[in-house]
């Protein structure tokens, strides 16, 4: 969300098997955040960006999983400077689409997943012109733990690193360079009957080397799961 100290971020998804196996499923979700400014506290300040996101998953071997994904986002720019109105011409629009792949390791209370994902990000002033920057590459390297605390596998503890790396267009391409790495930790509950799942965390953003921003995000989502039946 920018040069941030703190922020807030909520998200409603729908998740639905595609398949009798459940081996193929569809994600949908809604998101927006609103942060600080870069010399306040106040997660609430300000609006900072609006999220559509559709991603289709395979699980293709008991161990692997690969995804597609196509997104919209709406962010939100500042001035720099007090009073941090929003900047001429107001926004950035984003269009995204990406690919995962995933190594799944299931033990009997500990999940493990490794994720790779590369990005496509294309970015558009409001009227749809070409941004400054017009296009970056980017590649994320992610692992998560999923630890299970009750014997009904309703609720858990969800740690999570990683790693973002990019190369960004403007009249030329940049060098591929390091640019943040995310510490997430969530609590997750599953309603089964009511087929809703909650999560509630927090992530630790750490951008540049050295760090030029420490941002903290506080983070909420809602997941109704097979709302069309299974």
């Amino acid at each position: 969300m920018g040069k941030v100290n703190t922020a807030e971020w909520f998200a409603i998804g729908l998740k639905q098997n595609l398949n009798a196996k459940k081996m193929v499923n569809s994600a949908t979700f809604f998101g927006l955040g609103r942060s600080s400014t870069p010399y306040d506290y106040n997660p609430w300040d300000r609006a900072a960006i609006y999220v559509v996101n559709q991603e289709i998953k395979h699980r293709f071997a008991k161990n692997w999983v690969y995804a597609g994904a196509l997104s919209y986002r709406w962010q939100n720019q500042y001035t720099a400077k007090d009073p941090y109105v929003l900047d001429s011409p107001g926004g950035r629009q984003e269009v995204r689409t990406y690919g995962k792949i995933s190594y799944l390791l299931d033990f009997e209370k500990i999940d493990l997943s490794i994720t790779y994902r590369p990005e496509l990000r294309l970015f558009f002033n409001p009227d749809f012109s070409p941004h400054e920057e017009t296009t970056q590459l980017r590649s994320r390297l992610k692992a998560k733990l999923s630890f299970i605390l009750n014997s009904a596998k309703t609720q858990k503890i969800i740690a999570s690193m990683e790693h973002l790396v990019s190369s960004t267009k403007t009249d030329d391409w940049s060098q591929w360079r390091y640019k943040e790495t995310r510490f997430c930790m969530y609590f997750s509950v599953a309603l089964p009957k009511q087929k809703v799942v909650l999560n509630i965390g927090y992530m630790n953003d750490m951008v540049g080397s050295p760090i030029t921003n420490d941002g903290h995000y506080f983070a909420f989502d809602i997941t109704i799961k097979n709302p069309f039946g299974k």
